[in-house]
């Protein structure tokens, strides 16, 4: 085992599963600001104003619930069907606060964290963030297959469902920013 690997099983043992985190849903809600663990199926977008944005879109399927992801970061440690922003993802960010939102989820620091989450909580912001995760997802749902990934990411936010990600409806969007992206293998066709 690496020592990236031993780092990422370190950090395992400190945050919930997905499954843990959704264990009780939709009786109780995930704690916001929290951080979680879980497999995607991943894809990558860039494009942005921002240099320093990507965005990563995926469905993971638990066995109670589909959860969507709309992540933010800036780490390009995968690049599945890696695409500019489609023109649909655009137009989802003509709302101010979310863009700018989305530029502190990019910066790894407590306090962009805390400027993040408020810029999240105000309305119509998770609104945006998600119409243009399911807009770059549905792009790239067209073009390629995601990668299976191994992600533990930090979550500031969440959209309760029904919530079409591409052409999955998902139960509920976490919008957070990743901390680890590992085990990135290609997604094994259907028809194989």
């Amino acid at each position: 085992m690496s020592n990236h690997d031993a780092a990422i099983e370190a950090a395992k043992q400190q945050l919930p599963s997905a499954e843990q985190l959704f264990a009780k849903w939709p009786a109780t809600m995930p704690p916001v600001p929290g951080a979680v663990y879980t497999d995607i199926d991943l894809y990558e977008t860039g494009g942005f104003e921002d240099p320093r944005l990507v965005l990563y879109t995926g469905i993971s399927f638990l066995p109670s619930l589909t959860v969507g992801w709309c992540l933010f970061g800036a780490a390009r440690n995968v690049q599945p069907g890696h695409a500019a922003l489609p023109h649909a993802a655009r137009e989802a960010l003509r709302n101010t606060t979310a863009v700018r939102a989305l530029q502190l989820l990019a910066v790894d620091h407590p306090e962009t964290d805390e400027a993040a989450i408020e810029a999240l909580a105000v309305p119509g912001v998770t609104n945006s963030l998600v119409a243009l995760a399911s807009a770059a997802h549905h792009e790239h749902e067209r073009r390629s297959q995601p990668l299976g990934c191994d992600v533990g990411t930090a979550v500031y936010a969440y959209h309760p469902g029904p919530v079409r990600v591409g052409t999955v409806t998902a139960d509920a969007v976490l919008i957070g920013s990743p901390i680890w992206i590992a085990k990135t293998e290609a997604k094994k066709s259907q028809d194989q």
